[in-house]
């Protein structure tokens, strides 16, 4: 599975907008491609969880914005299905 199925997988069964059950699977796919395209800016869990945050903020408007605490869930999944590791810094630190 690449980057961008990992993150479209996540954020569709996140549905943070309730919007899936009124419209299509692609309904996130231009806020899908912003965040895989910022994945690389994202060095931990809670930058990912930023980056989240951020693009949602700019594609919604701000009083629908979540807060970047409801972000954390889905970037730690992502974050998890890219490194493949529940724990991402033993595989560095042990050169998995």
């Amino acid at each position: 599975m690449n980057n961008y199925q990992i993150v479209k997988e996540v954020i569709n069964d996140w549905d943070p907008k309730h919007l899936l059950r009124y419209t299509s699977v692609d309904e996130y796919d231009p806020e899908i491609s912003r965040i895989v395209l910022l994945l690389p800016t994202a060095t931990s869990v809670e930058k990912l969880a930023e980056v989240i945050h951020e693009v949602f903020d700019k594609m919604f408007s701000v009083s629908e914005v979540h807060s970047i605490n409801n972000c954390y869930p889905s970037a730690l999944k992502i974050w998890n299905k890219i490194n493949n590791s529940e724990f991402p810094d033993v595989k560095k630190r042990h050169n998995l």
